[in-house]
């Protein structure tokens, strides 16, 4: 993966019912960014609650988490629904798991859920890597 492109400390802990937009767009010629949700601030997490990756070039979406700079429980999933430069993810924090949405202009659409296996409320920071140019939204929902 490549370098973080951006990191934002979350201005309070995550609770269930809570939610994270997040808008961007991808470099041409792009291959994959993920989206994590880490343990940490700095820009090499050895702890990464969830790890969202989409795979452009292959057409999947991986999941996974991270303990101890170590990556567990990869989950691969076919999704070939990127259209353009640009993504608009949301991430909603329920009591049993992380719900993500694709957003777009008509709603939102489910694309994935995962059930971490550490507490929202170790988050500290979400960090974005890989072909990405621009966050051009980031937006915190606290029920």
């Amino acid at each position: 993966m490549s370098t973080t492109k951006f990191i934002a400390i979350l201005p309070q802990p995550t609770q269930s019912g809570d939610k994270i937009q997040i808008r961007g767009q991808i470099s041409n010629n792009a291959k994959e960014f993920s989206i994590n949700f880490a343990n940490e601030v700095n820009e090499d997490p050895q702890s990464i609650a969830y790890h969202f990756k989409w795979d452009i070039a292959n057409e999947m979406l991986i999941e996974d988490y991270m303990e101890d700079n170590e990556w567990i429980n990869s989950k691969e999933t076919p999704f070939d629904a990127f259209d353009g430069q640009e993504f608009a993810l949301e991430f909603a924090f329920l009591d049993d798991g992380i719900y993500v949405y694709l957003a777009r202009e008509d709603g939102r659409n489910l694309i994935t859920h995962f059930q971490p296996v550490s507490d929202f409320q170790l988050i500290e920071s979400v960090q974005v890597w890989g072909d990405v140019e621009k966050i051009t939204l980031l937006s915190f929902s606290y029920k």
